[in-house]
């Protein structure tokens, strides 16, 4: 499977035995994005696994709609704060090297 392989909806509910009523209430929540190639609807790779995730919270954890979108937005701030402190770390060691060659 291709980074760009479009999975239908059916196969995406089958392969989660989720409903597709289901994944068509993450979409009207926004939860997810739905991809359409020309006859084709459903989703890309990344998606299927944001969809796992959802499927995941409500039915082994028991969380409600409003609490998986609570949980990925928090989940989206984590990794936007760990990229942050990722550039941070590469500037640092920067500005560490050139500080240390321009005393050599």
């Amino acid at each position: 499977m291709s980074s760009n392989t479009i999975v239908s909806r059916e196969q995406v509910a089958e392969r989660l035995s989720v409903p597709t009523r289901i994944l068509i209430r993450y979409e009207s929540r926004g939860l997810v994005r739905v991809t359409k190639d020309g006859d084709v609807e459903g989703y890309l790779p990344a998606e299927i696994r944001r969809i796992w995730s959802i499927v995941t919270l409500q039915r082994d954890l028991g969380i409600n709609l409003a609490g998986v979108e609570a949980v990925l937005k928090l989940r989206a701030h984590v990794e936007a704060i760990h990229a942050q402190l990722e550039q941070f770390a590469v500037k640092l060691r920067e500005a560490i090297e050139n500080d240390t060659d321009a005393g050599a």
